[in-house]
């Protein structure tokens, strides 16, 4: 993964993210804020880290070009589409674009303290619903809980639709 594209989805795509949110999930890491999914594998590993280490490893990974998945037909991306272009008004989802860009591309933080909404194009299906998923329990945190809160009106099909769609998204 020397270009940030992961090939197992368990593990997150981090070419093309921004380089403010790259830092601010290992730093998270390493102060112990986010133990969620694979963050025991990295602790380790950014244990050691300087803030100028992280500061040009996010960088770095922030040049990388990130390449798309393809969307799986048979996990109802046009369901996806939906959600992530128009929401689910009725169970008060709003659409993913809305943060994270008609793309996906996200918005970065602009050099404020705030992270900015992470690029989600092209991420593993799998990733992303295991993300959900750690939001509607409450095990990852959000700014603002924002994600806590949408997750937990998702249904699974609603989870595994979107999720889908994302990974299709150039």
């Amino acid at each position: 993964m020397v270009d940030g594209n992961s090939t197992i989805a368990m593990y997150p795509k981090i070419a093309g993210q921004h380089s403010d949110y790259i830092f601010k999930q290992m730093l998270d890491i390493k102060k112990g804020e986010r133990k969620t999914g694979n963050s025991a594998v990295m602790a380790p590993i950014v244990q050691n880290m300087s803030e100028a280490d992280m500061h040009n490893i996010a960088a770095y990974f922030a040049t990388q070009q990130a390449k798309a998945g393809e969307a799986n037909p048979k996990a109802n991306p046009e369901l996806g589409k939906t959600i992530f272009r128009s929401g689910l008004p009725g169970k008060s989802i709003p659409a993913c674009m809305s943060c994270h860009g008609p793309a996906g591309a996200g918005y970065p933080a602009g050099g404020t303290t705030f992270s900015g909404f992470p690029r989600v194009g092209g991420q593993h299906e799998g990733y992303i619903a295991d993300q959900l998923h750690l939001y509607a329990k409450g095990e990852r945190k959000s700014p603002n809980s924002i994600m806590e809160d949408i997750a937990s009106r998702m249904s699974e099909d609603d989870i595994r639709a979107v999720s889908t769609y994302i990974q299709g998204l150039k």
